[in-house]
């Protein structure tokens, strides 16, 4: 199986044409195996569709969330920590914590069990890097990787409040030189 993955800010899933845009042309281009499906975290807090969606279903494309229904967070143990963790982003940071793992590794294996040839993976910039690590040590190939985002978000850690560099307290997160671009 390969991957397309793509970290992104959530409010760009509903509507932004700039972010169509990129995955219209992503959906263009010719892959090794055919592009077939289009999976991403999704939560109706996005709206009633995201673009992903319309593409899609413009393509005759398969469409999955891989993201974790709240009966499933609940049943894993981790809708807690992932509710709390939403309430203490609105100090401006986003934080990662350890259910992140929980949920990043449910989505390549549903991603797995339901996708064949290339799919297209759109999820929230927090989990980009380490989805990408988490399919490459599963022995799947991810043959490109952007990102789109209005600015590149302070990432710290819930559990120590370092930053995802490991320095002390919050601090700029970088994205990693190669194929990934920025809006």
């Amino acid at each position: 199986m390969s991957f397309v993955v793509i970290g992104t800010q959530h409010e760009f899933q509903g509507r932004e044409a700039g972010f169509e845009g990129m995955l219209r042309a992503l959906l263009d281009q010719r892959w090794i195996e055919p592009l077939t499906a289009i999976a991403e975290e999704f939560d109706e807090a996005i709206g009633d569709s995201s673009v992903a969606q319309r593409l899609a279903f413009e393509r005759h494309l398969c469409w999955c969330n891989v993201d974790m229904t709240r009966r499933e967070k609940q049943d894993a143990g981790i809708l807690q920590e992932q509710d709390e963790r939403l309430e203490r982003q609105k100090d401006g940071n986003t934080y990662r914590v350890p259910s992140d793992d929980v949920r990043e590794n449910w989505w390549v294996e549903k991603l797995v069990r339901s996708c064949a040839g290339t799919t297209l993976v759109i999820c929230g910039y927090l989990h980009f890097e380490p989805l990408v690590q988490k399919l490459g040590a599963k022995g799947h190939r991810v043959y490109d990787r952007r990102v789109y985002l209005s600015t590149v978000p302070t990432i710290v850690s819930a559990e120590d409040r370092t930053s995802t560099s490991g320095t002390p307290g919050p601090s700029r997160s970088h994205l990693e030189a190669g194929s990934d671009s920025q809006r």
